[in-house]
């Protein structure tokens, strides 16, 4: 459809209290990935008289969370004596965009479906000449004909992880809807303690200063058997790639699709796997992420000796030692793996993959996790192929529902728009279908239907 979005305002918002200049050192977990996530919240609210004053609310409450979440009011910069990305704290400010639409949020149909038009609903930023001048958090703030409201926001993935970014909106949320704030969660920016621990003695075997001969870590091993590109030796290539990595297709090579799963089917597959598999337990991320593997590979029409690899976030906070603490606000997961042959994961059932996926899981332990992060301190970088590998990430644990700024109503549905990787699949919950599930995942357009149609099949009896 087309949707008509005039911007009002542009403006820098800063912190309301000045803070201290300071400079974020990155870990290799933040600086896989520095481009910008995009997604929309919206909200089927009534205001009109009052929309100009809730909105402007909205601004002080963002400055005033920014006071404690202040390395998104930064800036990237390399280190030229380590050639590293990190966050350089000067208060230069995020950017935020009024804007309003004749339309109703009720001519674009279901929400949580991505469309092109939702791009109108997030800043349009102009590429930039210099990765210091890029905001690393930018937001809109859409008002429509029937009242209702978006939220479209983007923030690195470098600044925050899912879970870190979650708490910073939820923060800003609390402040904006004039909530008690006490149990707002005051962050902890710093990954001083992920970065001493890469360098301790026992943090790597010796002699293994690439990437490739991380033998020892399984989620860099596995992928040796998919074909890989490699990247600049050093952090110095997101100074150009930056603004391009991460954007919608514009070729229309990939589409995005997002498809609804209910809670009924997932909870009989649960069944079926602990039953048949004889697991001790099986959780909804481990049924939705074989069955979602498995519709890809199958879709995509790979050959059955073809060596495939699945991986999927692990949040590790608690899995650290001593534990990173819930208030982390860095990028804390890490890649856990399977690798098979097409024809071994499609030809079993589906509680051996589910197995699998949990073993994938146990792996990940505080000395795992201490010898992946040092491995991604490795010189040598590197895009592994997407069509044999499958990444899997879990949103399914955020509470969407307590963003709740004060406008009057509660969110109604969130739209991801751009990931730095646009074949990810995202898990959700489907917040306009109490209890029910989202896929999220880019595919190559020929192969789109077949996908929907795998991921439809619930034929798992």
């Amino acid at each position: 459809m087309e949707l008509k979005v005039f911007l009002k305002e542009t403006v820098c918002l800063r912190p309301s209290e000045q803070s201290e200049r300071q400079t974020i050192g990155l870990s290799g977990l933040d600086r896989i990935s520095p481009a910008l996530m995009y997604a929309v919240f919206f909200y089927k609210s009534n205001l009109h008289s009052e929309a100009e004053y809730t909105i402007e609310r909205a601004k002080k409450a963002l400055q005033k969370a920014l006071v404690s979440w202040y390395p998104a009011a930064g800036r990237f910069r390399i280190n030229e004596s380590t050639g590293k990305l990190e966050i350089d704290c000067n208060d230069e400010g995020v950017t935020m965009i009024t804007a309003v639409s004749d339309s109703k949020l009720d001519e674009l149909g279901t929400l949580h479906e991505y469309k092109p038009c939702y791009e109108k609903l997030v800043p349009q930023l102009s590429e930039p000449d210099d990765i210091s001048k890029q905001p690393l958090f930018v937001v809109q703030i859409t008002r429509f004909a029937c009242g209702g409201l978006s939220v479209g926001v983007g923030g690195s993935h470098a600044l925050f992880d899912g879970a870190g970014a979650f708490n910073f909106l939820a923060s800003w949320a609390r402040m904006s809807s004039g909530k008690d704030e006490s149990d707002i969660i005051m962050p902890n920016h710093s990954r001083d303690q992920i970065l001493r621990a890469m360098y301790s003695p026992d943090s790597c075997p010796a002699g293994t200063a690439s990437i490739y001969e991380q033998d020892h870590i399984t989620a860099i091993q596995d992928l040796y058997g998919i074909p890989m590109q490699a990247m600049a030796s050093d952090d110095r290539c997101w100074e150009t790639a930056l603004a391009k990595f991460g954007q919608v297709d514009s070729r229309g090579r990939l589409e995005l699709i997002t498809l609804c799963i209910n809670k009924e089917t997932v909870e009989t597959w649960k069944g079926f796997a602990v039953e048949r598999g004889k697991l001790l337990k099986c959780s909804t991320f481990d049924v939705l992420c074989a069955h979602v593997w498995k519709a890809r590979v199958k879709a995509l029409l790979l050959d059955p000796c073809t060596n495939i690899c699945l991986q999927f976030p692990v949040d590790s906070r608690n899995r650290f030692e001593p534990p990173l603490g819930r208030n982390f606000t860095g990028n804390a997961f890490v890649l856990a793996s399977v690798s098979c042959l097409v024809g071994d994961l499609l030809g079993e059932p589906l509680h051996s993959t589910i197995g699998k996926i949990q073993a994938a899981k146990d792996v990940i332990t505080d000395q795992y996790i201490k010898l992946y992060t040092k491995a991604l301190e490795s010189s040598d970088k590197f895009f592994p192929s997407m069509r044999e590998l499958t990444i899997i990430t879990d949103w399914l644990k955020f509470p969407f529902k307590e963003l709740d700024f004060g406008w009057g109503s509660e969110l109604s549905s969130a739209a991801l728009l751009a990931t730095p990787v646009q074949e990810t699949a995202f898990l959700m919950m489907n917040l306009e279908d109490s209890g029910g599930f989202l896929v999220r995942i880019g595919i190559e357009s020929q192969y789109a239907q077949d996908l929907i149609r795998n991921l439809n099949n619930f034929n798992y009896c």
